[in-house]
């Protein structure tokens, strides 16, 4: 399961409670008060998704991106 953990200075992390390992962050951008930047970790790779008015559309891109992923990758029997 992929849930959301807020820290301190209105960073989220999305991450699996599996593993722990976190594949997505959402941030204010710089000094910026109502700009949120979302990025996704895929393999190491650091994607940044895009620029975003609020927390709640950041958030949303990094979990719709993960939905992608998941409904496009093919299972072996």
């Amino acid at each position: 399961m992929k849930v959301w953990r807020e820290t301190e200075f209105t960073s989220h992390y999305y991450y699996d409670e599996g593993d722990g390992k976190i594949i997505g962050q959402v941030h204010k951008l710089g000094t910026q008060n109502i700009i949120y930047l979302a990025k996704v970790y895929d393999e190491n790779i650091e994607r940044t998704l895009g620029q975003y008015i609020d927390a709640v559309y950041a958030k949303n891109a990094v979990e719709n991106f993960w939905l992608m992923v998941s409904s496009t990758l093919t299972h072996s029997k």
